[in-house]
């Protein structure tokens, strides 16, 4: 399956920020290293299951610091939240 995110930068600082433990290497391995543009991601199933559920940790991390007034707070919501519905939609 090919999958091109929405907000690319965003999103991988997102949940570089989120995970700090590190990400899994085939993430790293596959996001420029600024991350400001990134090639469709070619992914299987499990590799899909796995980003979804790390931009749905963070997703959920930016809501808890909704009021924070952080201003990358509602970036970073909004790239998780497009990367939810994105991969929604090609999973299904």
């Amino acid at each position: 399956m090919s999958v091109t995110l929405p907000a690319p930068g965003p999103l991988y600082a997102a949940l570089q920020v989120c995970h700090p433990s590190g990400l899994p290497d085939w993430l790293n391995d596959v996001t420029p290293r600024c991350a400001t543009a990134a090639a469709p991601l070619q992914l299987d199933e499990q590799q899909a299951e796995q980003l979804a559920e790390l931009a749905a940790a963070a997703w959920w991390e930016c809501q808890q610091a909704d009021d924070d007034g952080h201003p990358l707070v509602a970036t970073f919501g909004t790239a998780c939240r497009e990367a939810l519905a994105l991969l929604e939609r090609t999973v299904g």
